[in-house]
């Protein structure tokens, strides 16, 4: 039986510099709904309104 993820607890641990975490999300990306990755998608929109931290 599959254990559902969740994609918060990836990102809490994201390293950028790390080859094996950018590859899987590259993958993760390539098979998503075209429709998700549009600056219009509603995730997109409420992750865009958090605005740029400093």
């Amino acid at each position: 039986m599959s254990e559902r993820l969740d994609l918060i607890e990836f990102f809490e641990h994201f390293d950028p510099g790390d080859p094996y975490m950018r590859a899987a999300i590259s993958q993760l990306q390539e098979g998503m709904s075209q429709d998700l990755l549009t600056s219009q998608s509603p995730w997109f929109v409420t992750w865009s309104q958090a605005g740029k931290r400093i």
